[in-house]
């Protein structure tokens, strides 16, 4: 099932040990693999959660169990 995608995420990157927190612009899942494309972007160190900087758009392709989905929380 698709995640709502008006609501604010965040997918962490266990790869890169980071953060990311935004909105989903599209998600699919493929041979156990996620492609997510997100917009209005803060990333965060993982460890730390220190803010490191923003992106307007990022897409994201990593096998399911390289990445965490937290939260599909409401956008204020």
């Amino acid at each position: 099932m698709a995640p709502n995608l008006q609501k604010k995420i965040y997918l962490t990157d266990f790869e890169q040990n980071l953060t990311f927190a935004g909105f989903f612009k599209s998600y699919k899942e493929v041979n156990n693999k996620v492609i997510a494309t997100l917009q209005d972007i803060e990333v965060y160190d993982y460890a730390s959660s220190t803010p490191l900087f923003s992106l307007q758009e990022i897409t994201l392709k990593r096998s399911k169990c390289k990445i965490y989905i937290e939260g599909i929380i409401p956008a204020c």
